[in-house]
């Protein structure tokens, strides 16, 4: 089963750069990944501090392992405090209903 994620990233008002610079180590790090199929990061036209992380896996199993990596947890960290609130992330079964 192909695992989607979106995770809305809100940046606190000038952060929006940092943030962006911050997950360059995490794009490439993860795209490397048994697993992940896509990762990506898109700005909001909307909102000037959004941005989405767009991500594909194969299956649940190696996006858990994905969030135990050190990169993951080390974007988390450098972020933190740059945040206007906290990440909304949601995850869907890719499968065709």
């Amino acid at each position: 089963m192909m695992i989607m994620v979106t995770a809305t990233i809100t940046a606190k008002p000038g952060q929006r750069d940092a943030i962006i610079e911050k997950s360059k180590d995490l794009i490439e790090s993860t795209r490397l990944e048994p697993g992940c199929i896509s990762y990506q990061l898109y700005a909001s036209t909307e909102d000037k501090d959004v941005l989405l992380m767009l991500e594909q896996w194969e299956n649940p199993e190696v996006l858990e392992s994905h969030m135990q990596t050190e990169h993951f947890k080390a974007f988390g960290v450098a972020i933190k405090d740059i945040l206007a609130e906290e990440l909304d992330i949601n995850i869907y079964s890719a499968d065709k209903i």
